[in-house]
């Protein structure tokens, strides 16, 4: 299914581009969330904490995959934009063996470091260690198939087909649902049994997304099907981000570890900050569909040599996923204990939960900010950038967290309140890249020159 984003008006485009990737993303964010609301439910406080804790580590092998296949969809949409069809198999191919590979490998070292990383760098405490570490383990089986779905779901983002990667996590999740019931409420399996559940899913996914692929690009023997060119430019592109999201995600473990910390004086705070951290994750859904969503409309737009497009294009999307953010956040201040209690927690947990959801709803207006402009420089090609803004903003996000505890102005709570300085640093870094024009050097496909003719009018 062709879905040409360098013609038509930008914002509908992008909004029905974007729409069933919010779909797909909301649906990831389901994943993890029934996994918690069914531990907590019917398993026990402790075990929802211990798979909680799990979260900066899981988070980790997410985001290398994540990473990794942005640069597939940034060799894939500028290719297809730029009408070099005859590129597009080999690239595929190459995207799954490379990703598969990487997978594999990282399986054998989240299941020998689990112990080390959950114990000693985390700081778990004890009574809720053991479950942290099943869970994980059981985890990390699945890293095979979450790498190569996250490569076949970038390429069909590059080539606008956002509507059959929906169609895979709809069935995805709804399985995962079932088995999660099934493995932890009828067969008492625990927390071992909701990994289970989401490693089962994704295998299913990964076959019926496989096949579908297959039938764009068939695999014929005599065809070529890895490209040692085009496997560096993946990396080159790709790198920078997983390294970044990868940084990221151990800046989540530094937070975790923090919020470890209190743990004797304030019963529940794990489980609370596991059950917001959840549902904040929600109100990112919308941020983070628009900001895919401009990208793939960036990649095709500057391999077509259209950059009046990519300026009108970034400010529409701007302005949708603002007015979409906002309208979460109000429901989540409004709602705060209500949707934190269907964690299992109560008590000291619940009004904790409740505390962090109010204070982050203040703030994600930076993040939308932020993070649509991030769509803007991963679509150019600009990742290397982009990296450098990301880890900016996290490194002054936790100084500023520790300091806070550090000079006895805050204690738990630093874990977030120091979130809005690292948005604010991103915004500021970013939004000086944009009105320099740096990102307009970095385009792949090789046809900005093309458009410096069109560069004045959007601006």
């Amino acid at each position: 299914m062709r879905n040409d984003m360098t013609t038509g008006k930008e914002w509908k485009l992008i909004l029905f581009f974007t729409l069933p990737i919010m779909a797909g993303s909301f649906l990831q964010q389901l994943y993890n969330t029934v996994d918690g609301i069914i531990v907590g439910q019917f398993v026990s406080e402790a075990a929802f904490s211990g798979v909680a804790t799990c979260s900066s580590l899981t988070q980790l092998f997410l985001a290398l995959a994540m990473g990794l296949s942005i640069g597939v969809g940034i060799v894939i949409s500028q290719y297809y934009g730029a009408g070099k069809q005859d590129s597009l198999p080999v690239a595929v191919d190459t995207a799954l063996i490379l990703l598969g590979v990487i997978g594999l490998i990282l399986t054998a070292v989240g299941i020998i470091i689990a112990p080390f990383m959950l114990g000693t760098v985390l700081g778990v405490p004890e009574h809720i260690l053991p479950y942290s570490v099943i869970y994980f383990r059981a985890y990390v089986l699945g890293l095979f198939f979450q790498f190569v779905y996250n490569g076949i779901a970038a390429t069909l983002r590059g080539l606008g087909d956002s509507k059959a990667i929906l169609l895979f996590l709809v069935i995805s999740t709804v399985l995962n649902v079932i088995l999660d019931l099934g493995f932890v409420a009828v067969l008492k399996l625990g927390v071992s049994g909701a990994a289970y559940a989401t490693v089962i899913s994704q295998i299913v996914c990964v076959v019926i997304s496989y096949r579908y692929i297959r039938k764009r690009f068939p695999f014929n023997k005599g065809t070529k099907h890895w490209d040692k060119e085009v496997s560096a430019t993946m990396a080159k592109l790709g790198l920078p981000i997983a390294i970044q999201q990868g940084v990221v995600s151990f800046g989540h473990g530094a937070m975790q570890r923090l919020v470890n910390s209190f743990s004797a004086q304030m019963p529940g705070n794990i489980a609370a900050y596991g059950a917001a951290g959840r549902l904040n994750s929600f109100i990112t859904v919308p941020i983070m569909g628009f900001q895919s969503g401009l990208a793939s409309f960036t990649g095709q737009n500057i391999g077509a040599g259209r950059l009046d497009r990519v300026y009108r294009g970034f400010r529409e999307t701007l302005a949708m996923s603002m007015s979409v953010t906002l309208i979460m956040c109000f429901f989540m201040n409004y709602n705060a204990e209500r949707v934190v209690s269907a964690f299992g927690v109560s008590g000291n947990a619940l009004a904790l939960g409740a505390e962090q959801i109010r204070f982050m709803t203040w703030c994600y207006w930076m993040f939308c900010c932020y993070q649509t402009m991030g769509g803007l420089l991963q679509g150019s090609g600009d990742t290397a950038f982009q990296s450098i803004t990301t880890l900016s903003a996290l490194g002054s996000s936790i100084v500023a967290a520790y300091a806070l505890v550090y000079f006895n102005m805050l204690g738990y709570s630093a874990a977030w309140a120091g979130t809005p300085f690292g948005w604010a640093l991103a915004i500021l870094i970013s939004y000086t890249r944009f009105f320099t024009g740096g990102w307009r050097k970095k385009a792949v496909a090789g046809s900005l020159a093309r458009g410096a003719t069109q560069d004045d009018a959007g601006e």
